[in-house]
């Protein structure tokens, strides 16, 4: 599942489709027979979910807030319910990964001469807000990241630098930026299953300009080289794999969906991190940039996009199970495609998603 083609093939096997309400178009609803007839529900498949390997340094250091409210950083307290996905999540990384997240990582992006800068926007200009108050100073943002790989003069030896040069960063510095934690309200009060924090767990009001100002120069006092970072998970994960395995459901439909689902959560987050690791990663907006040709402004989609083939996994809302009402699988996944300029010269009306056979 980390190969693009191999995610392709998956997509072009399903049936299933559903359209988003927009205007001009009409909504076409799920229907569980078809999705238990193309094997995206209802398969009573039961197979042995025990993956092997190395977890990824950048996923080694973890929060885990207990029933008082205390915190417990002991990373064994996740392995029981998170080992699988978080080797999964490793495994995707260093597998199919690494190409998008080196295009941060080849040039300073934050530099005025980097090419991914808006042309017509002269060194010190501001967008027409003007200077952001809340940041001082206030740095100049890339408006797009270029794509490297892509160009005539990246021989295979330069990407292959490229690559290594990002692996080694993501394995010795990052990890020491970032800490993950399970996080019981995000997905409560918000519907986020994952959410990157641009200052440390407990710094202060969650992601105020205040807050990441402050963290910042306690990180730079510190010694820090880049700005330290909580990323949250939803807890539900954590429950639900608990209790699928407590019920003997270990390794069912339902428990592969939902470890997949979390090793996704994983990646996308680390799609926000690569970039706002910079001290400099500040605008007015706190706005991220485009990525390469995407019509979108989703760091984390564009690099889940990037993983399977122009294809992110979704979970499948039905009238009377809501994802967001319910936070479980069980109704299974879609793919939805990411739009870019690569596949549209127009953004689409309606977007098709089509269901993921659990096979």
């Amino acid at each position: 599942m980390a190969q693009n083609d191999s995610a392709m093939t998956v997509f072009e096997t399903v049936s299933d489709h559903h359209h988003h309400h927009s205007p001009g178009s009409i909504a076409k609803d799920w229907n569980v027979d078809e999705l238990e007839t193309c094997g995206a529900v209802g398969t009573n498949l039961h197979a042995p979910f025990d993956l092997d390997g190395e977890v990824h340094p950048i996923f080694h250091t973890w929060i885990i807030p207990t029933e008082d409210g205390s915190d417990d950083d002991n990373s064994s307290a996740i392995a029981h319910a998170l080992h699988q996905p978080l080797i999964l999540a490793s495994r995707i990384l260093e597998s199919a990964g690494l190409p998008w997240l080196s295009e941060f990582c080849i040039d300073d992006i934050f530099s005025p001469s980097y090419p991914g800068r808006n042309a017509a926007r002269k060194p010190g200009q501001h967008d027409e807000d003007g200077p952001s108050p809340l940041f001082e100073p206030c740095y100049e943002t890339p408006d797009v990241i270029v794509r490297h790989h892509r160009a005539a003069w990246a021989t295979p030896r330069l990407r292959q630098t490229w690559l290594a040069s990002t692996a080694h960063e993501l394995r010795t510095t990052l990890p020491r930026h970032v800490q993950w934690q399970l996080d019981a309200d995000i997905f409560k009060t918000s519907g986020w299953v994952g959410y990157t924090c641009r200052h440390p767990h407990g710094a202060g009001k969650r992601d105020h300009p205040d807050t990441i100002s402050a963290a910042d120069e306690d990180a730079k006092r510190q010694g820090a080289t880049g700005r330290l970072m909580t990323v949250l998970v939803m807890k539900e994960y954590v429950s639900r794999l608990c209790e699928l395995r407590r019920t003997g459901r270990f390794g069912g439909e339902e428990y592969m969906l939902t470890a997949f689902m979390a090793a996704v959560t994983l990646l996308h987050e680390l799609g926000h991190v690569i970039y706002w690791r910079d001290f400099r990663a500040v605008n007015r907006r706190m706005t991220e940039p485009y990525f390469g040709g995407d019509l979108e402004m989703e760091l984390g989609d564009s690099f889940v996009a990037s993983i399977f083939g122009g294809w992110v996994p979704v979970p499948i809302s039905l009238k009377d199970h809501d994802f967001r009402n319910h936070g479980t699988f069980a109704c299974g996944l879609a793919w939805r495609q990411h739009l870019t300029w690569d596949y549209h010269r127009a953004r689409p009306k309606h977007r098709a998603h089509y269901s993921i056979p659990v096979t």
